[in-house]
């Protein structure tokens, strides 16, 4: 490994905050200074706002085929976490690169920005694609357009390697995630007659239970093995409605959450739920205030990864890394997002994901070696 490269593209990514509410142009902007100097195309896929964008760096003929090594530039934020020196600052200590955005994902943008100018003089036959996108750590909705265009175009890669902390062993399935915001809206009066009136936080307390109700059911429901947990997971983490003790609270909202296992419908579930807030709970409402309702907004929904139709590219990755198996995670990525566009993908990137979002977030020095040879290798086989 090119370690003084790698660390030193690193310092630098860490440096730009890009923490999923602020811009990422200068960050996109650096790394196509840097790529543009190696003869690299560009395509970007710029927000409605203008302030963030994906980008498609590409080197190599202008052909079918090839890899598309992926990564997103946004990081969770800092607030509330107890940091020993600036997040975005790196430092190096114990053979470990501490920065926010280390592991998820700077890292491994830096280690594709490492093997750039080895690949740019390679004679390859079939193209390399780096896609950077922005919000993924806001409900990886911002990826979708550039996804969708790559597996529209004449491009067809190959493969999409999604460089997420999996400790540099192959994934091949992640449940789908969903995120839905509920807002409950009632009658408001005075708490001391609340038989004529509609409590918002005590409607939502029972919907909220009958969300926990289907949680039980999806524990015994069908099961993926080698995910932890196997089976489809929902539960609620926000809650906020109300405005004083002795007020009957007219407003009230949740964030829900579900995490299903490849081939089990999210949706299928929030229309069971809907139909529940339809039936049990909504004719109680509308029967003191038709004003008063249940409103379900999905806000991201993360296709899940499934075992690609053709697994001879990533069996080839696995024993270019001396792995047996392909593992399967938990958490979502931009894995599924791709596949769903029609770009068999995996995910296979450095680091731990136990250091992700985490204070004093971390990647070892070995992990990033370890990616860089992989990369190289992987490289490799577009010059076949």
């Amino acid at each position: 490994m090119n370690e003084q490269s790698v660390i030193e593209h690193l310092d630098k990514l860490i440096s730009f905050n890009t923490v999923s509410h602020r811009s990422n142009l200068e960050f996109v902007g650096w790394v196509e200074e840097f790529c543009g100097r190696y003869g690299a195309r560009f395509q970007r896929f710029p927000n409605a706002a203008g302030d963030k964008t994906n980008v498609l760096v590409s080197v190599g003929p202008d052909v079918a085929g090839g890899l598309v090594l992926s990564g997103h530039t946004d990081v969770v934020p800092i607030d509330g976490q107890e940091w020993l020196g600036d997040p975005f600052k790196m430092r190096l200590q114990d053979g470990r690169v501490i920065g926010r955005g280390s592991t998820d994902m700077k890292g491994f943008i830096a280690c594709c920005l490492a093997i750039f100018p080895h690949v740019s003089r390679s004679n390859l036959r079939r193209p390399l694609h780096l896609a950077l996108s922005y919000d993924e750590e806001a409900g990886c909705n911002g990826v979708r357009p550039m996804a969708e265009w790559i597996g529209q175009s004449d491009l067809r890669p190959s493969l999409a390697v999604i460089g997420e902390p999996s400790s540099m062993k192959v994934v091949t399935a992640h449940k789908a995630g969903l995120l839905v915001h509920v807002r409950v809206r009632g009658k408001s009066g005075h708490s001391s007659q609340p038989h004529r009136y509609v409590n918002a936080v005590m409607i939502a307390a029972r919907l909220i239970a009958h969300i926990d109700r289907v949680g039980g059911g999806l524990r015994e429901g069908p099961r993926f093995e080698g995910l932890d947990p196997p089976y489809s997971t929902t539960q609620v983490n926000t809650v906020a409605g109300g405005t004083a003790l002795n007020v009957v609270a007219e407003h009230c909202e949740f964030l829900w959450e579900g995490r299903f296992i490849p081939g089990q419908s999210d949706m299928a579930m929030v229309n069971a739920v809907k139909d529940f807030a339809v039936r049990e709970l909504e004719p109680a409402m509308k029967g003191i205030d038709p004003v008063c309702d249940i409103e379900f907004t999905v806000l991201a929904q993360v296709p899940a990864l499934r075992p690609n139709a053709d697994s001879s590219y990533e069996a080839v990755f696995m024993e270019l890394l001396g792995q047996s198996r392909a593992s399967a995670v938990a958490y979502g990525s931009e894995a599924g997002i791709f596949q769903t566009a029609g770009v068999p993908a995996i995910i296979c990137g450095p680091g731990d994901i136990a250091q992700a979002h985490q204070p004093e977030e971390y990647i070892a020095y070995s992990q990033l070696e370890c990616c860089v040879d992989f990369l190289h290798k992987a490289a490799g086989t577009l010059a076949d």
